[in-house]
């Protein structure tokens, strides 16, 4: 009777068992999986202010107020749309896929979309921190290039989506604006806050806030912090009804107040 060859079972044994080890280690952890937040944990509304009243002959006496509001938060509707247009189309595009798990509690989500008339190709990756928070990182570029794409975010979001900051990039180094966003889904008040990163800048530090208080008459606001002074902005998202105080234009600590959309967002005495 031929013997058995041990040292054959013993190699399939320790085989097989590497097999298993590598399976189970590949194995998706599905409850770990990181959802993304929406696009308005990254993308100000600054919809209110797009347009001044009544057109380009807007009277600064007569519009005064509101006018002013438009031009404080233009500066940063400016700044934002140039940094960070590219980067929330192709976040927006993420939301629509499905991620791939790659392994070591990482995911990707990798696709390929078109802006401007240019086609990218952008990687979005996804890792587990802790049981509370996920880091997250997207790279862009040329679907003609593929492979070099360059940093243009990244980020840490709680699980829960209370949570996230968000890191834009120039020339893939370079931080230029710094995105942290807060979410109460029990009352939906949140805030959004821009910061001006950019190192050895004029405006360096200076931040923009966004905050909507549902439950608030003057429900959305802005604080505005630039290297010449503060600005605050109140209004109502339904009616535009708003007031603004700003030292440095007024020479005093008054609410200044205008009137409804529905009025032509005329200066009117606060009450």
């Amino acid at each position: 009777m031929k013997k058995p060859n041990f040292n054959f079972i013993l190699g399939m044994a320790a085989m097989v068992s590497l097999m298993i080890s590598f399976s189970a280690c590949d194995n998706e952890p599905i409850d770990e999986r990181p959802d993304l937040p929406p696009i308005e944990s990254m993308m100000m509304d600054f919809s209110d202010f797009e347009g001044q009243p009544g057109g380009a002959k807007a009277s600064e006496i007569t519009y005064g107020n509101f006018t002013h509001s438009y031009f404080s938060v233009l500066y940063w509707n400016v700044i934002s749309t140039v940094t960070m247009t590219l980067p929330v189309a192709a976040y927006g595009h993420a939301l629509q896929q499905e991620a791939e798990y790659v392994g070591d509690q990482t995911w990707e989500w990798s696709f390929d979309f078109k802006y401007d008339g240019v086609d990218y190709s952008a990687v979005l990756t996804g890792a587990r921190i802790s049981n509370e928070k996920f880091s997250a990182e997207m790279k862009i570029g040329l679907a003609l290039m593929p492979g070099q794409g360059i940093k243009w975010f990244d980020g840490e979001i709680r699980y829960d989506h209370t949570h996230a900051i968000w890191n834009l990039y120039k020339e893939g180094t370079v931080k230029v604006l710094e995105a942290e966003w807060h979410k109460n889904f029990e009352t939906e008040a949140g805030d959004l806050k821009y910061t001006y990163m950019e190192p050895e800048q004029e405006e360096t530090g200076s931040f923009i806030m966004f905050k909507h208080v549902p439950q608030e008459v003057y429900d959305a606001s802005y604080t505005i912090s630039l290297a010449a002074g503060t600005t605050e902005i109140e209004w109502n998202i339904t009616s535009k009804e708003g007031h603004v105080k700003d030292q440095v234009k007024f020479g005093d600590t008054n609410w200044h107040c205008w009137n409804s959309h529905a009025s032509g967002l005329t200066d009117m005495d606060c009450q």
